[in-house]
């Protein structure tokens, strides 16, 4: 039976894989890992933020409206692995032109 694989071997395989990372605050980010280490420091690329914000109380208003997320377009972004909460798949690494090639063959 082979040796259980460490928690670097599983984050290893996830290199360059398009995940969703939430953080401490509740603000979740989605992009593609480009690199982490063994603190779970993240390089996320092409990286979007979400966040959830309540809209403000206009005057005579009894309460807020609902809750709204919120999208903002980042780029590159190094999340510090210490404000890490959970992280998920949200899709496979991109297609690249090598990888069609050698699917026709």
């Amino acid at each position: 039976m082979p040796p259980p694989k460490s928690k670097g071997g599983k984050m290893l395989s996830l290199i360059n894989w398009r995940l969703k990372v939430t953080i401490n605050d509740g603000r979740a980010f989605v992009g593609q890992m480009l690199a982490f280490d063994r603190h779970m420091n993240l390089v996320l690329a092409e990286c979007e933020e979400f966040r959830r914000v309540r809209p403000k109380k206009k005057a005579g208003e009894t309460e807020a409206g609902p809750m709204q997320e919120m999208k903002r377009t980042l780029g590159l972004v190094i999340l510090r692995g210490e404000t890490v909460v959970s992280l998920s798949v949200e899709g496979p690494p991109p297609v690249t032109d090598e990888d069609k090639k050698n699917a026709v063959r």
